[in-house]
């Protein structure tokens, strides 16, 4: 059972990353920051995350356990989110650096506008050091941002798991 679990795990996993990763594509061709809209493809995971779990329980008599849907969702989450993140970041390394430095120009800038508020959050040290930081910051910390950012989906991976278990 383990191996079919990991078996929809990563084949759905790729198929997540290639998705988000020509997300990010269609962006890049249509808008002047694809990065800046990349988060929005946490619906692909979701959506191909409901579809590993359905295809599994599907081909396993209509049986699905708690902690098979949660493990495949996880599964396809994070390989999804991996891929996606490196092929993002080989695409900004050799292809086009250009949405990278826009992604940080913008960041600077929502910083600098929100930098009162943001002040009295953390304190003007924390609030240097995180300006300083994105100029410091290499391509390489999107594969990291993507990893980070769709841990979100594991709100909905525990929902549909709860959702669609069925035990003998």
């Amino acid at each position: 059972m383990r191996k079919e679990v990991l078996k929809y795990g990563i084949r759905f996993g790729v198929l997540t990353g290639i998705a988000c990763f020509l997300f990010f594509l269609a962006f890049y061709a249509l808008l002047p920051k694809p990065l800046m809209y990349i988060r929005q493809s946490i619906g692909i995971n979701i959506i191909l995350i409901w579809a590993g779990i359905w295809y599994f329980k599907r081909n396993n008599g209509g049986i699905l356990h708690f902690y098979q849907g949660f493990s495949i969702g996880f599964l396809i989450n994070i390989i999804g989110a991996l891929i996606a993140g490196i092929l993002i970041f080989l695409f900004i390394q050799y292809v086009d650096y250009e949405p990278y430095k826009q992604w940080i120009l913008d960041s600077k800038s929502m910083l600098m506008r929100d930098k009162e508020s943001l002040i009295k959050i953390m304190n003007e040290a924390n609030f240097e050091r995180n300006l300083a930081s994105l100029d410091n910051g290499k391509p390489y910390q999107i594969v990291f941002d993507e990893l980070m950012f769709k841990q979100l989906a594991i709100i909905p991976i525990g929902l549909l798991s709860m959702v669609m278990r069925k035990i003998q």
